[in-house]
């Protein structure tokens, strides 16, 4: 019968009492992956929908050397952290003469880059490094430069430099073992290397995203997951191409608390009675 049926599918249900996190750890263009409609974040914490929390730490105007002391203060709370992205490197790139409050040099970024990885390691081993992206100079100029300094002001990013430092974030992170996307060279790649001027719909400032630079950034983030952890992915509902209904699936994250389709008039009593459910409440 249909009843039995019902009964079959949802008598071994497999559910998880808590979530684990995803820790995003950068600076701005971090922060503002939750801030702007469609940001990196918002889609990675949509692409978790379910299975985890995707926390994010993004602190504007870091550099490395600021975000060391910051880590300690950005642990998520949860029992696990499944996954942590680590993404400095466009304020250590500043001019030192123009901005010398955000400007590392080369080799402290690596040092730093390096120390956050072996910290973050004491989180997850799961970690996955983006390099600074490209700058786009004309924007950048027009709004950050011109309005405070005039035309004729120099400027203190620039996209060689960017390059520089994406090239540092690449040695540190295969020297680490760690996954990593050069943010730099793939977007180059996607505006039509060496265009520079082909950037401009990446970003809505020169430096910061704009949508479509946003969703570039989380299917690439997707991509390295599926690539480097891949019991991490989210396989999507063949019939509905959602991430969050029972017929989506993951190796890794169990779904959290059952799916409504698993839960019945017969069982609605006992399908949250696991011994994960259990063990929460004589906590609480």
């Amino acid at each position: 019968s249909v009843v039995n049926t019902i009964l079959a599918m949802t008598t071994n249900v497999d559910f998880a009492a808590e979530r684990p996190a995803v820790l995003l750890f950068g600076d701005s263009i971090t922060q503002e992956g939750f801030t702007t409609v469609g940001g990196w974040g918002q889609l990675l914490s949509g692409y978790y929908s379910r299975r985890a929390d995707v926390l994010n730490r993004g602190l504007s105007g870091y550099n490395t050397r600021w975000a060391l002391s910051a880590l300690d203060g950005s642990h998520p709370p949860h029992a696990e952290t499944i996954l942590a992205t680590i993404w400095f490197g466009a304020n250590d790139a500043a001019d030192a003469k123009h901005n010398p409050r955000q400007h590392v040099d080369l080799d402290e970024y690596k040092q730093n880059l390096n120390k956050l990885i072996e910290k973050m390691r004491k989180v997850t081993k799961n970690i996955i490094v983006l390099s600074p992206p490209p700058i786009q100079q004309a924007m950048y100029k027009r709004v950050f430069v011109v309005p405070k300094a005039g035309p004729d002001a120099p400027e203190d990013r620039s996209w060689e430099t960017a390059q520089v430092y994406a090239a540092a974030a690449r040695e540190v992170s295969n020297d680490a073992g760690v996954a990593f996307i050069d943010v730099f060279a793939k977007m180059m790649e996607a505006a039509g290397n060496p265009d520079e001027d082909a950037l401009g719909p990446y970003f809505y400032d020169g430096l910061h995203l704009s949508q479509l630079g946003n969703r570039f950034i989380f299917d690439l983030v997707v991509s390295t997951i599926g690539t480097a952890y891949p019991d991490l992915t989210v396989e999507k509902c063949p019939h509905t191409s959602k991430v969050d209904n029972s017929s989506s699936k993951s190796r890794a994250l169990k779904v959290h608390l059952p799916w409504h389709d698993w839960i019945n008039l017969e069982n609605q009593g006992s399908v949250f009675d696991t011994e994960e459910m259990k063990a929460k409440k004589q906590v609480l």
